[in-house]
């Protein structure tokens, strides 16, 4: 399965990495002539073109860096087209329509071709052509207000430190692509798949927005996170009354489990605020390891608080293979966030390092039959670029 990504930033990547894992031959084709502005954005050495975003999302695909300005870089892309199954995009809508690759002129190349756009809101409706990034999904599909402003009382909202709206957007391209691939093999016909950030992350609400269409004023549940002697914890308070007898008995008070309050789980569900108090008044006389061990041994959903450091270092993503060592053609041997995938007679991975801007510039156009000539001569005209900087 080849699959095209013009995309960058993240929800895009993340999308073509998630089909790499899965044995996807992923062609990664770069702005130029800088490439994708995550190769320098959030990491001190800019300079190197390996930033963090870049080298997760990035991981296992192969780069080209072709100037899409230029007649002879469209004539590529659409050669690639040809012999492609999908096609990945990040524009903003038109944009590929106006480059002259366009869904028409791509199945004009391979009828049988899957385009995925992903774009801040959509291909359709008023806010279609607007830029959007996952902070502007955040804010206009309700959920920085879920997090903040419906509080008693509202707090000032504030970024999370996951691009969520991205993130979400990047699992559901994913899934529409395997679904339109599926699809395919039973039709024989491509598709065009619409993914905004702005749905992705409006349609992955839990029961908020549902519980607001019958209720405006409608209370929003926060899982409560507990101060101890040491840090934070967090755990169930329910959901239902048997969840709530075994917390009872973990604090070694089980008769509120007969208390009126929380008697059952009608009546637990009423008070879920006092529940949670005493929940937190035991904890706070106890350590993190402490507090969970004793959950844990009376079959309570529990957690503790860590920083981003200690979540990496945890038994369980040593356990789950959740991170991969790999050899990184700049920076050496690393270890790069691994998938989140597992079966039981299938394999899903990290397959290699993220590459070098324009590493496979000849490679690639190559194996679509262009000669060394014809490769020496894209590149002193500027068509290719091959750099990290």
């Amino acid at each position: 399965m080849r699959v095209l990504d013009l995309s960058a930033l993240i929800a895009g990547p993340s999308c073509g990495r998630y089909l790499a894992d899965h044995g996807a031959e992923v062609i990664k084709l770069e702005r130029f002539p800088a490439g994708d502005v995550s190769r320098h954005a959030f990491t001190k050495d800019s300079s190197s073109g390996r930033g963090p975003m870049f080298l997760q999302h990035n991981a296992g695909k192969r780069s080209i860096c072709i100037d899409l300005k230029k007649a002879e870089g469209i004539e590529i892309v659409l050669d690639l087209v040809a012999r492609s199954d999908v096609v990945i995009e990040a524009f903003t809508p038109g944009v590929m329509q106006r480059l002259g690759l366009g869904y028409t002129q791509l199945r004009a190349r391979n009828e049988r071709i899957i385009l995925c756009s992903i774009s801040g809101f959509g291909q359709s409706g008023p806010n279609s052509t607007r830029p959007g990034y996952a902070h502007i999904a955040h804010a206009m599909s309700g959920w920085l207000a879920l997090q903040f402003l419906h509080r008693e009382p509202p707090e000032t909202p504030r970024g999370p430190g996951i691009a969520i709206g991205d993130t979400t957007a990047g699992l559901s391209a994913f899934g529409a692509i395997c679904a339109a691939l599926f699809k395919r093999e039973r039709s024989g016909q491509g598709d065009h798949i619409d993914i905004a950030l702005f749905d992705a992350l409006f349609g992955s609400n839990d029961l908020s927005l549902q519980a607001a269409l019958r209720d405006p004023q409608a209370p929003v549940w926060y899982h409560p996170v507990h101060r101890t002697r040491d840090g934070y914890v967090t755990a169930n308070v329910g959901p239902d009354h048997r969840g709530w007898a075994n917390l009872c008995t973990a604090m070694g008070r089980p008769e509120l489990a007969e208390d009126p309050r929380f008697c059952d789980t009608q009546t637990l569900q009423g008070n879920l605020h006092d529940a949670a108090q005493l929940l937190g008044d035991w904890l706070k006389d106890l350590d993190c390891e402490q507090a969970e061990r004793i959950l844990t041994e009376h079959h309570v959903a529990c957690g503790i608080v860590y920083t981003a450091a200690q979540a990496l270092r945890q038994p369980q993503v040593s356990a789950r293979g959740l991170l991969v060592d790999v050899v990184d053609p700049v920076l050496g041997p690393i270890e790069v966030i691994n998938s989140a995938f597992r079966y039981r007679d299938a394999s899903s991975g990290v397959r290699g390092p993220a590459p070098r801007l324009g590493e496979h510039n000849a490679q690639v156009l190559a194996e679509l039959g262009y000669d060394d000539a014809r490769i020496a001569l894209l590149r002193a005209d500027g068509v290719l670029r091959e750099a990290d900087s």
